[in-house]
């Protein structure tokens, strides 16, 4: 016998909003790179204020590495998207 059993409609609005959660982070993540990129990027990050943010070396480096490459045409980016595509049912779409 199952034990907790949540009430369907309150299970499913519940993974509705964890997926749009999920989508916008994804967007921002997006736009993050979006600046990031139209700023310069690792010269961006490493040039010193008010040209840059001035980070160190290795900082600049892991923004860079971690942001960078969320970009529109990336293999992962476009999986996740197409994932989100299919959840679609769940948060209502849009």
């Amino acid at each position: 016998m199952a034990v907790n059993v949540p009430n369907a409609g309150n299970y499913q609005q519940s993974l509705g909003a964890h997926l749009v959660a999920f989508r916008d982070a994804l967007q921002r993540l997006l736009n993050d790179a979006a600046y990031l990129n139209s700023m310069g990027g690792l010269t961006f990050l490493q040039a010193a204020p008010p040209a840059g943010m001035g980070l160190s070396a290795a900082d600049a480096q892991i923004i860079q590495n971690s942001i960078g490459v969320v970009i529109p045409t990336n293999a992962t980016v476009i999986a996740i998207q197409n994932y989100l595509a299919t959840t679609e049912a769940l948060w209502g779409g849009g």
